[in-house]
């Protein structure tokens, strides 16, 4: 299973810079899973960008649209007591923002509760490397 956190799904749907890596990694069949945390994070990324000018209001909005008709799609993974025990372990032993920590949080929980390898897509170099440290393949491999 791929696990894609916000900064990968952002590129999915605004041209940016390795935008095409990550519709390669959705290219693939395999499932697609993301934590409801992204749902507000990749909003946010998309209402920022407007604010900062870079897109109009009517192009933040079908960016939103384009993400909400594709969610259902994904495999939600919840905010669970599990996924906050585990952010809080990954908060304390590694410098992550908290909604990193949930980020790889729920990724590691996936992994758990499937018995099987969580690919992770992200972007972020820091959360890469943590998570690189948790055991996690990291999906792509940023240098």
């Amino acid at each position: 299973m791929r696990f894609y956190d916000a900064s990968a799904v952002v590129k999915r749907y605004y041209a940016e810079a390795d935008a095409g890596l990550v519709e390669a990694l959705f290219g693939d069949d395999g499932p697609a899973a993301i934590c409801r945390l992204t749902e507000v994070e990749v909003t946010a990324a998309f209402a920022r960008r407007h604010r900062d000018g870079a897109v109009t209001a009517a192009e933040r909005d079908a960016l939103i649209a384009a993400f909400a008709d594709d969610l259902p799609g994904f495999a939600v993974v919840e905010i669970t007591p599990d996924v906050a025990r585990i952010a809080r372990r990954l908060v304390v032993q590694h410098a992550l923002k908290s909604s990193d920590a949930i980020q790889l949080a729920a990724a590691l929980l996936v992994g758990t509760q499937t018995g099987r390898a969580v690919r992770f897509a992200t972007f972020d170099r820091r959360l890469a490397r943590v998570a690189s440290v948790e055991g996690v393949w990291v999906e792509p491999v940023l240098g």
